[in-house]
Parts: structure tokens; C-alpha cells; sequence
């Protein structure tokens, strides 16, 4: 992987796992959804995602990938994000009559 050293100083003595909870926390405060992905785009052009490697499995026992986990969960926070979604309340309403 190549990192482009101008960028990578390093702010205290910590371990990985400090660093990445240190991560963690900072980007879990962070509302701006452009610079969200901003990030996310820095941080996946580091990590060498394999488009076949398996992370887990659907309800229906189905592979998946991490390309179609991101993929899914990006599809579902723009449903979300334009109002095509149901409510917890409206959900139970149409359970009763089923």
C-alpha cells in the first residue's frame, strides 16, 4: 500500500487500537455527510477491499461481499433520507393484519 508520507504525521505514541478508537470517536461526532465521505474514500482508497471476499451472509443464508454491504447500506440511507421508509408505529398497524 502506498501513503503519501507528507500527510501521515504522527500527533502522540499510540498503539493501533488506540489510534483506531481515537478514529472512532472523532469520526462518530462528526454530523457534515460530505465530509463523512470524503473520509470514507480516503480511508478505502488504503485498504485493499476484495470484491469477492465473503464478510457474512443474508437472512435468506445468501453470501456477501463487502462491496454489496457498502452497496446496500448506501441504497438504504438514501431511501431513508427520502422519506421511503415505514415507521416502527405504521409497521405494527400493518402486522396486525397479516
Amino acid at each position: 500500500m502506498h501513503i503519501n508520507r507528507l500527510f501521515v504525521e504522527k500527533v502522540e505514541d499510540m498503539t493501533a487500537i488506540q489510534i483506531k478508537q481515537s478514529l472512532h470517536d472523532l469520526i462518530n461526532k462528526i454530523e457534515d455527510e460530505e465530509l463523512l465521505n470524503a473520509y470514507l474514500k480516503i480511508i478505502a482508497s488504503g485498504v485493499k477491499i476484495k470484491e469477492t471476499e465473503i464478510i457474512g451472509y443474508t437472512t435468506k443464508g445468501e453470501p456477501i461481499t463487502q462491496v454489496e454491504m457498502l452497496e446496500t447500506v448506501r441504497a438504504a440511507s438514501e431511501r431513508v433520507k427520502s422519506g421511503k421508509y415505514i415507521s416502527q408505529e405504521d409497521l405494527e398497524i400493518a402486522s396486525e393484519n397479516w
